[in-house]
């Protein structure tokens, strides 16, 4: 019996390794997760860009299983807009391509007090060894215009 339970405990724990090259750097990232609480958090604090943005908020990405789970709170934007927002690759500065489907992530609708909450599930899973962000744009017919953007840090 003791047997089949350290050879249950190995299968489990390396079950919970996971290990990835960064193909630039040639670095390894090596996870090892508890059974109990798998998946990594990562956190982004967003801060209004441009002239007159006065929108900030937070985003919070959960990895588990290969699927990626990304809540983002904004506030001080306009009573009733629409603002469209997507994790990307790279930093606010650099920018970079969508992460996962676009249509994934439904816009974020600003309530009267102008805050507004969203969810999106992609099936991505983000990478320690590489660089995310989150923007906000001022709307659908201007996706060009980035209103608030934040930097995810793993946790």
């Amino acid at each position: 019996m003791r047997r089949v339970l350290l050879i249950g405990t190995a299968l489990l724990t390396v079950a919970c390794v996971r290990a990835t090259r960064d193909p630039v750097t040639g670095s390894v990232d090596v996870d090892v997760e508890s059974p109990t609480q798998q998946g990594e958090q990562w956190r982004a604090t967003l801060a209004g860009q441009g002239a007159g943005s006065g929108i900030t908020g937070n985003a919070t990405a959960r990895v588990i299983a290969g699927t990626t789970t990304t809540t983002i709170n904004v506030s001080g934007a306009t009573a009733g807009a629409r603002h469209p927002w997507h994790v990307h690759s790279g930093t606010c500065g650099s920018g970079g391509p969508i992460v996962g489907e676009p249509s994934a992530y439904q816009p974020l609708a600003i309530g009267d007090n102008g805050s507004g909450t969203s969810s999106a599930q992609i099936q991505v899973q983000l990478n320690e060894a590489q660089r995310y962000h989150v923007n906000v744009h001022a709307s659908a017919s201007d996706m060009a215009t980035i209103v608030a953007c934040g930097d995810l840090k793993d946790e």
